[in-house]
Formats: structure tokens, C-alpha cells, sequence
């Protein structure tokens, strides 16, 4: 009965021994075996009993660990303790994620050659081109006297000018006109006249003629009706079958007209 009682006198000390051990959070199996050991020494239940119960709290110790015997110590206990909160774990840093990024590459600009501008019909009248000595036609058998409203004759005067008649059923806003006298010997020129005061001259040497050219003034209009333009020289006899008169008009309908003639004698 006494032996008895020494046991559960003995088993409770140990499971306060175990249970401080627990609290403690860090139990240390040394220390632990060397309490049980002094323990031991002061019980008064027999030698064998106590070594009988230290090896069996050994074996439990060693087989079940340190959580085994905490659950064995705590099993009787009419007062438990509250759980020791659960260790405290690290939340783990989350590590960003990597995003590749592309570098975009510049796109090729495409670059083209502008387009030449269309060239456009112009609205106003061609100006009349300057004829050279080589390019004034009306050599015989090569005439255009008589052109929609504007009529011409080609003459030589007793006093030796050549005469250009022209005749214009409809005014003109612009006129050129060139008179080619051919180089004779002794040739040379002695000026212009013209019946119209808004038409003016000049006169051009070249080694093969003398170029008279008759322009109307800019701005001005000839107005229908009959004039006559006359290229002046002097040479004595000569003979006039190589002169020529070629003239570029427009009319105010907007017509363009072209006249060429020559000299020569009419029958």
C-alpha cells in the first residue's frame, strides 16, 4: 500500500519535472536525466523500483523524444496548461517577378522621291517666239499669208524698204513680228517706221541679215484695222527674193494665229 502511494507520489513529481521542462521551450535531456537521477536518491520506495522507473522514463525519452514524453507528462494532469503558441513563421518575401521587356526597334522610315509636278496648260496667251534669221519662214512656195482674222502682204517700196501690210478683222493683244532682209553688198539699215503708235522695233545685225523685229507693247491692244510696218535700209539694186516676215498674234477670242511670206513680186 505505502509502495504504492511512493509510486504515484514519485510519478507526479515526475510529470511536474516534464511539464516545467516543456514550459521551458528549450528542454535539455541532460539535465533532465540528472534531475531524474538525484530524485531518485531521495524516494524511499525500494532501489530497483526507482531504476526500474527511471530506465522506463529513459526509454520513453529516448523512443518517443522530447514531444512523446510532453504528451505522456500532460495526460493525467487535472489543470492543463494552455498550448504553447505555435513558433512564429517568416513570411516569405516575395521576389518580383521579371518581366522581359523588348526593346523596340525603330521602325525603317520609307522614304520615297516626290513626284515632279504635272506641268499645266497655262490659261494666259504663249508669248510669240523670238525667230532667229535661219528660222523665219515665207520663202516662195513655203507662205501662210492669211490666218483666221489677220491678213498680210509683203512689198518692196520704189525706195527700197520692205513693207509688211497687215489687216486685222479683230483686235490683237499681243503681235510679233520678224522682217529678215537679206545680206546683200552695201547693205545697211536706216531704221523702222510703223503706222501704229503701240508697236514698237529693233533692229538686229547677223552675218547672213538684218532682223527687224516688231513687238506690240505690253499691255496694249491693236486694234482692228489695217497697218503697215516697214524695215528701212539701204544697198542700191538688189534683189529681194530671199527677204522674209514670219508673225506670232493672238487675238482676243484667245486665238492663237501664225503668218509667214515673203517679198517676191506679184504678177
Amino acid at each position: 500500500m505505502n509502495s504504492q502511494h511512493g509510486d504515484t507520489q514519485h510519478e507526479d513529481f515526475l510529470r511536474d519535472e516534464m511539464r516545467q521542462a516543456l514550459d521551458s521551450r528549450h528542454p535539455d535531456r541532460t539535465a533532465m536525466l540528472n534531475r531524474i537521477a538525484a530524485n531518485r536518491a531521495e524516494a524511499t520506495r525500494p532501489r530497483a523500483r526507482v531504476a526500474r522507473l527511471a530506465g522506463s522514463a529513459l526509454a520513453v525519452a529516448t523512443v518517443l523524444g522530447i514531444g512523446g514524453v510532453g504528451k505522456w507528462a500532460l495526460a493525467d494532469s487535472h489543470d492543463p496548461t494552455p498550448a504553447a503558441p505555435p513558433a512564429a513563421t517568416a513570411t516569405p518575401t516575395p521576389v518580383p517577378s521579371v518581366v522581359a521587356t523588348a526593346t523596340a526597334q525603330p521602325s525603317r522610315e520609307v522614304t520615297s522621291r516626290p513626284r515632279s509636278a504635272e506641268p499645266t496648260d497655262s490659261t494666259g496667251p504663249a508669248s510669240a517666239p523670238a525667230p532667229s534669221a535661219s528660222l523665219v519662214r515665207g520663202h516662195p512656195g513655203d507662205t501662210q499669208v492669211e490666218k483666221g482674222t489677220l491678213w498680210s502682204d509683203g512689198s518692196i517700196e520704189d525706195s527700197g524698204d520692205s513693207v509688211v501690210t497687215l489687216r486685222a478683222g479683230a483686235d490683237l493683244t499681243e503681235l510679233d513680228l520678224t522682217v529678215r532682209v537679206t545680206q546683200t553688198p552695201g547693205l545697211s539699215s536706216l531704221g523702222f517706221e510703223s503706222s501704229a503708235d503701240t508697236v514698237t522695233a529693233t533692229v538686229t545685225k547677223q552675218a547672213d541679215a538684218l532682223l527687224y523685229r516688231f513687238t506690240l507693247r505690253a499691255g496694249a491692244t491693236l486694234t482692228a484695222g489695217e497697218y503697215k510696218l516697214t524695215a528701212k535700209w539701204s544697198g542700191g539694186d538688189r534683189n529681194a527674193a530671199d527677204d522674209t516676215y514670219e508673225a506670232y498674234a493672238t487675238s482676243v477670242e484667245r486665238k492663237r494665229i501664225h503668218i509667214y511670206g515673203n517679198f517676191a513680186a506679184k504678177d
